[in-house]
């Protein structure tokens, strides 16, 4: 790509306006692109057009926002155990367990009278003990010295409260300066999301702010960011996530490795102690990384690189980058499930990662209808991309290759299964539904224990709240949004 222009210099002592930066705009992708210090592209990354210049001031440097000094990854370790309570629950579990293999002995014998629900029931629970056994053998990418260049890059649409404090916390991560370059895109807000990054400009003028006057997508944000991008290595960030220190050094490990394309770092739940809902998913999170992604990762097959927060290898994503961005799923094009595709791209023909110890915080919804709607986007997507990987990912270890279709067979089936035990069977063939619902709780105590077992984290039984939700509600979402897969609204917003 063409860069031309030559940036302005601070001035030292200087209490009014800000440095003098450029102004560079394409009139006909109808986007602009603020610089100050780092260099100013002097054609339009998306149609070649030369840009126009001038010269404008950014604002005056204000202080951080709050919650960007002291970050501290102390605030994410392991939190001291009651060792009562986790012995209890341990033995409640180990009863548990032993109480349904002694009534499935008892009663092998009636097996055939409903086959595919105790085939269903024997396939989950080796799944999930697979699970458990497969991550502890995981290990995460060793520190190796590596140091590359990095760019990171943040979409946001309508984040005004929080984009300052992202933004703050990449620069205080503490990662070499000179090696690091950062790029945030402002998706058409309607709110002060682009004067809340024009602010940490004034504060770090190395930073490149890319405003889309009309919303284009945070498959756009994503990209412009890649072609902008100088760096060897991609970190992409949620505009509502956090680095922790040390994170973007970490996440990069992973890549020193030519045949990984991309690393998934580790995220909990910012805004954890607001209520039930984000404690939940706090315990959601945690099982999901530490137990599936960290099982996934031995295999080097992560089938998804959260936006929260992920690293890339540039050259693998910009050899991806228009099928990806033009991607059309019946008829129409893909406008979420934007980190799940671009997973998928690169996972056909490279290995993919996860750091436990890359850490970073999100903040999750806190209202059940931003939630439901959230779920629903995220299951069209992973409908959606079922049908794609599932074209080339037999070809992966064997294990990966078992563990995905049956990962991605069970819940399309695990509603009907509920229907029957909870519904057909006790009101229509008079059998209880005590067995059923044993062992759903065992499942859950068993996530919960390994919860408390790993964080110490006082709000494990939120695990069973999960548990509830969903089998009353969740599980059946699912085929509402099959039902609806070509809905491209993005719902939470």
């Amino acid at each position: 790509m063409s860069m031309g222009l030559e940036t302005g210099k601070m001035r030292p002592a200087d209490p009014g306006p800000g440095p003098i930066g450029h102004k560079c705009r394409c009139a006909a992708c109808r986007m602009s692109i603020h610089t100050v210090r780092a260099m100013a592209p002097s054609v339009c990354p998306f149609c070649q057009a030369r840009l126009t210049s001038e010269i404008e001031e950014t604002p005056p440097r204000t202080p951080e926002p709050e919650g960007v000094a002291g970050a501290s990854r102390d605030q994410l370790s392991r939190r001291a155990t009651s060792r009562g309570l986790t012995i209890m629950i341990a033995c409640l579990g180990i009863a548990l367990l032993a109480f349904a293999v002694v009534v499935k002995l008892n009663n092998i014998e009636f097996f055939w009278y409903q086959p595919w629900v105790n085939v269903y029931s024997i396939v989950v629970g080796v799944f999930i003990l697979s699970r458990f056994i497969i991550a502890a053998f995981y290990a995460a990418p060793p520190d190796v010295g590596f140091l590359p260049t990095v760019a990171v890059i943040v979409a946001a649409r309508n984040e005004g409260d929080s984009i300052g404090k992202t933004i703050g916390r990449i620069y205080a991560e503490g990662y070499p300066k000179d090696r690091l370059e950062a790029i945030v895109v402002n998706d058409g807000s309607t709110d002060n999301t682009l004067a809340e990054m024009r602010l940490a400009q004034g504060r770090h003028p190395t930073l490149t702010i890319v405003d889309f006057e009309t919303n284009k997508g945070k498959r756009h944000g994503m990209a412009i960011g890649a072609l902008l991008a100088r760096a060897e290595f991609l970190v992409y960030v949620d505009s509502d996530s956090f680095l922790m220190p040390g994170a973007i050094r970490k996440v990069l490990q992973g890549l020193a490795n030519p045949t990984v394309a991309a690393v998934a770092g580790h995220t909990d739940v910012e805004n954890v102690q607001t209520n039930s809902l984000s404690k939940m998913q706090d315990v959601r999170y945690f099982v999901s990384y530490r137990v599936m992604k960290a099982a996934e990762s031995v295999f080097g097959a992560v089938s998804c690189c959260p936006g929260c927060f992920s690293a890339y290898r540039k050259s693998c994503v910009l050899n991806t980058l228009d099928r990806w961005l033009h991607q059309r799923f019946l008829g129409r094009y893909c406008t979420y499930g934007d980190d799940r595709s671009l997973t998928n791209y690169l996972l056909r023909d490279y290995r993919i990662l996860y750091d436990d110890e890359a850490l970073a915080t999100t903040i999750v919804p806190e209202k059940w209808g931003k939630y439901v709607r959230q779920q629903a986007r995220w299951k069209r997507s992973w409908i959606r991309e079922l049908l794609f990987a599932g074209r080339w990912m037999w070809r992966k270890h064997p294990v990966a290759v078992v563990s995905w279709y049956t990962m991605s067979m069970l819940p399309l089936i695990a509603p009907l299964v509920m229907f029957n035990a909870l519904v057909l069977g006790p009101f229509m063939y008079d059998r209880p539904v005590a067995f059923y619902i044993g062992g759903v709780l065992l499942v859950t105590l068993l996530w919960s224990f390994y919860y408390l077992e790993k964080t110490g984290r006082s709000y494990w039984w939120t695990a069973f709240l999960f548990t509830i939700t969903y089998t009353l509600f969740f599980s059946w979402q699912g085929y509402y949004s099959l039902l609806t897969v070509r809905k491209t609204k993005w719902g939470t917003r």
